[in-house]
């Protein structure tokens, strides 16, 4: 059988507790679960937890951010950088985004066993971190593509596709290493996509530089430099999320994939009681696993 990450045996897949990330996560993972059981009534305030945060949050912050980008379209004369007049965030588009989260969170319900639900709630701050990022990068594309055209829009989002392609290969030969402790060398794939990536996004910095300059002579000091800092933010900000994602979360639900497909091994590692595992209503409904009791 060809190696890959998702077919290690268990004693390999316990290699990755030796990642750095994943130790930090495991680590925060278990304080969390050790103070919501120690409270007396943990489901209630997991509950009422859970519904605050989400106005707050995904149905709060996401729909202030749609309220400012319609504010600057009904300004947009008055505004010192250009905005497309392609509408891009909409109402209906928040709704819909709204809408897909809503039913990631009602899937994820179906996950009953007790050992997979920090990884559940995570999975559902991350998918609403990706919702927010969806979001931003519809207002900076409407308020850069003025500055940027299509092309230029384009040219950047392909770059941080290749960027991130790179990231996730990078990180998928780590992560077969840790698991079975052999060096795995780098493809001809993965030079190309570092190559472009490196050198198509000095390419674009170095076309954007000179647009701007240009400018600059023509009278458009202040425009220009706030549309250098935009964008600037905006690459950042997209590059430190693709970083998160490949370096931090991969190793974690590849944890929990390890989990999920060797359970007794891991209980049994982790000295865990069946119900500390599973938890009781998981238990009542498959009662062939008291068995391994």
């Amino acid at each position: 059988m060809k190696k890959s990450i998702f077919n290690a045996s268990f004693e390999e897949s316990l290699n990755l507790e030796d990642d750095g990330f994943l130790q930090y996560y495991e680590k925060e993972q278990n304080e969390k679960t050790k103070k919501l059981s120690q409270k007396k009534f943990p489901t209630l305030i997991t509950s009422l937890t859970s519904l605050v945060l989400t106005l707050l949050f995904p149905i709060g912050l996401n729909f202030i951010l749609v309220a400012i980008i319609m504010t600057f379209r009904d300004d947009a004369e008055n505004l010192t950088i250009p905005i497309s007049k392609h509408e891009l965030l909409t109402e209906k588009v928040y709704l819909y985004c709204l809408l897909l989260w809503l039913l990631f969170v009602l899937i994820g319900k179906l996950i009953k066993r007790s050992y997979l639900l920090p990884y559940r709630l995570h999975f559902h701050t991350i998918t609403y971190l990706i919702w927010l990022i969806f979001e931003v990068d519809l207002a900076a594309i409407e308020i850069t593509l003025p500055t940027l055209t299509v092309w230029g829009v384009l040219t950047f989002f392909v770059l941080l596709f290749l960027l991130w392609y790179w990231m996730i290969r990078m990180k998928y030969h780590n992560l077969k290493e840790r698991l079975y402790t052999e060096k795995s060398g780098i493809t001809k794939r993965d030079k190309i996509a570092k190559a472009l990536s490196i050198y198509g996004g000095a390419f674009l910095g170095v076309a954007l530089l000179i647009k701007q300059v240009l400018m600059l002579f023509m009278g458009n000091f202040s425009t220009s430099l706030k549309g250098l800092g935009l964008l600037f933010t905006w690459f950042i900000l997209n590059v430190g999320v693709l970083a998160m994602l490949a370096f931090m979360e991969v190793p974690y639900y590849l944890y929990a994939y390890y989990k999920w497909k060797y359970p007794e091994e891991y209980r049994e590692w982790e000295g865990k009681s069946l119900e500390e595992w599973y938890g009781k209503k998981y238990l009542k409904k498959h009662k062939e696993l008291l068995e391994h009791e």
